[in-house]
């Protein structure tokens, strides 16, 4: 797995790709973690991108169903502790998703401040329930914030599998653009976000976002 960042102007740009469909593990989330760690210290805003082809595909299935109970849940912790500070990042986030959105890479997805999507042959979903995986009560609070309250039920109960435009009504996106444009379109508008006054950006995004990030921390134990 490739995680790359580089710096444009005052944005970074994380950018997951292993030239497959982007599937979590714990060297992985080393990368994202020290990717991560940079972006938020040296710039102003901050985007999250994905491969073309696939954002994220989910965390490493031999893990999640490889018997070893311990294994999948620290696996599966660690994913929700990085989730916990994309939420809580005291800079504009936005997400890029230029193909398929699945469990851990949705939950990420809804925790950027703008999410955009690319038209193409792509689905999002939430399959844990599918997969015989019970929701515990960190995931769940980002992903309530931003989907579309009709589609709670159906997105992360009954394992629904959405393409880009149904994902677009559903709130797993909140911008649909044609393929290959997702990455300027976020450049322009971190660019515009990095303007903004960062401490009083903070501050009213944890306002907002108080509840849940309570939620999360104390089911992550953090």
């Amino acid at each position: 797995m490739s995680v790359e960042l580089e710096f444009r102007e005052d944005v970074a740009v994380i950018t997951l790709d292993d030239g497959n469909k982007n599937v979590i593990n714990h060297g992985v989330l080393d990368q994202l973690e020290a990717a991560w760690d940079r972006a938020e210290a040296e710039a102003n805003a901050v985007i999250l991108a994905g491969r073309a082809g696939s954002f994220c595909a989910g965390y490493d299935i031999s893990v999640m169903t490889g018997g070893d109970a311990k294994a999948a849940a620290e696996l599966g912790r660690r994913g929700g502790r990085l989730a916990y500070r994309l939420f809580d990042s005291a800079k504009p986030l936005i997400g890029v998703s230029a193909g398929h959105a699945f469990t851990i890479g949705a939950v990420w997805l809804s925790c950027c401040d703008i999410r955009i999507g690319e038209q193409g042959r792509y689905k999002y979903g939430m399959t844990e329930v599918a997969l015989n995986v019970g929701f515990g009560d960190w995931p769940l609070q980002p992903l309530k914030a931003r989907l579309n309250p009709s589609e709670v039920i159906p997105a992360l109960l009954h394992s629904k599998i959405y393409d880009p435009t149904a994902a677009l009504n559903a709130g797993f996106i909140d911008q649909l653009v044609p393929e290959g444009q997702a990455i300027g379109a976020a450049l322009g508008q971190a660019a515009e976000l990095a303007k903004l006054p960062s401490e009083a950006y903070h501050t009213s995004k944890r306002s907002l976002r108080r509840d849940a990030l309570g939620v999360m921390a104390g089911d992550l134990g953090l």
